[in-house]
């Protein structure tokens, strides 16, 4: 897939850069934090489940309403706001002395984010043309795997070497260049005919009301959009019931650091979902369901593969570890490239925040569900029976969706899809 287009489109490149350190800095910032709570503090888990709860739940109320402020308000402004603002609260996880304390900041944190979020995947509709959308996708799909593989071995390094302390120092120095870098990203290239119409919706409750009903009316015309969130939704939930625990589930073997294979494995992990972008910005998509099907049941045997290799001796799991994580990547990415670009295809510009807001609520409010569930089934059934369970739920999910596939693929319903959307849309 040809992507010359896309090497000269200049707020393409400062909105992709601004992408790279910040999404180097989140694998940082992870990394740290799991090494802080579930060794140092020795987290029971439930108390990492709360971590993660923290992380994600601001995301699940405010990620329709940010994204009708990334539709209405000037996206590269927003951006910024929310750079800066994570730079001064990851800078504060280094005087935290109680779990309460980083559970207050990872709230706060998680509500900056979800600005972004909404903001940067409206921009990126803006900036960059229909018949690159594909590549460029998948360049971003590369982008955040690439960052997975260099930043858990850096923040592992870090770690180990001078204090995780540090780790958070290095992340939040990511966000400031981030929003150095997106001052050259262009304002708003929709001009809005009456701004002070348009300010005044904002601030009207019936009117932010209705600019959530407009993202959710998107998926309802459609079907084929709602089927994906559906599906990724469900296949997020299934696997926060056990990703949460991962480094409680290595902890348990002796023989291992579970910082350095948890970082292995992480890096692993992004090295599958890289080739995977990699494969998708070569190769054009046919079929959105049938990729999330086959990425949902690999990624289940993966989990399956992990809760089982924890009974093996201490070598084995070393070295099988990171050959899970990579194919869980290949699947992981099987499943978020397709959607992303389908949804980027088939939603307007100026609705695009509120579009990809919803997504994002969805996604959070299932990895919060996940979570939870995980946290349960690791008490009750121990952690590496959590994995297998997880597993075989998402492999049951994988063949479901593969059977469905036609329903949701065929021409007429597809067809009818496109015509609501195009034609009697009641947006």
């Amino acid at each position: 897939m040809e992507r010359k287009g896309l090497l000269k489109n200049k707020p393409y490149l400062y909105l992709i850069c601004s992408q790279i350190v910040s999404s180097l800095g989140d694998w940082l910032d992870t990394l740290a934090l799991l090494a802080l709570v579930a060794l140092k503090w020795e987290a029971t888990p439930f108390e990492m489940t709360g971590v993660g709860l923290c992380m994600l739940a601001p995301m699940v109320v405010l990620g329709p309403i940010a994204g009708i402020f990334a539709d209405r308000y000037e996206r590269k402004t927003m951006m910024i706001i929310s750079d800066v603002f994570r730079c001064l609260l990851v800078l504060s996880f280094v005087f935290t002395t109680e779990l309460w304390q980083l559970y207050i900041l990872l709230m706060l944190k998680s509500a900056f984010a979800s600005l972004f979020v909404p903001a940067k995947n409206g921009k990126l509709k803006e900036i960059v043309p229909e018949e690159d959308m594909q590549a460029a996708m998948s360049i971003s799909g590369m982008i955040d795997s690439g960052s997975k593989i260099i930043g858990p071995m850096i923040s592992g390094l870090i770690v180990s070497l001078i204090g995780i302390q540090w780790a958070f120092y290095l992340d939040a120095t990511t966000f400031i260049l981030s929003a150095f870098l997106l001052i050259g990203v262009p304002r708003r290239v929709r001009v809005v005919k009456n701004p002070v119409e348009e300010m005044s919706s904002v601030r009207s409750r019936n009117q932010m009301l209705q600019g959530l009903k407009e993202g959710f009316n998107i998926f309802k015309n459609l079907p084929i959009l709602l089927f994906g969130l559906i599906v990724l939704s469900v296949t997020i939930l299934v696997v926060q019931l056990a990703d949460t625990q991962l480094m409680i589930l290595l902890r348990g073997v002796e023989g291992i650091n579970p910082v350095d294979l948890s970082g292995y494995a992480i890096a692993a992990n992004g090295v599958g979902m890289f080739i995977m972008s990699l494969f998708f910005s070569k190769r054009k998509i046919h079929s959105t369901v049938s990729w999330m099907a086959v990425g949902a049941f690999g990624l289940g045997l993966a989990f399956i593969a992990g809760g089982l290799s924890v009974q093996l001796s201490a070598l084995l799991i070393v070295i099988l570890f990171p050959f899970i994580f990579l194919f869980s990547g290949f699947a992981i990415d099987a499943i978020i490239v397709p959607f992303q670009v389908s949804v980027q295809k088939n939603t307007p510009v100026e609705y695009s925040g509120r579009v990809f807001g919803t997504i994002n609520s969805m996604t959070t409010l299932a990895s919060l569900i996940g979570m939870v569930s995980g946290g349960f089934l690791a008490e009750i059934f121990g952690v590496a029976n959590a994995y297998i369970i997880s597993g075989s739920l998402l492999v049951l999910v994988g063949i479901i969706v593969y059977t469905m596939k036609y329903r949701f693929e065929g021409r007429d319903y597809h067809a009818k899809g496109k015509r609501g959307l195009q034609g009697e849309t009641p947006l």
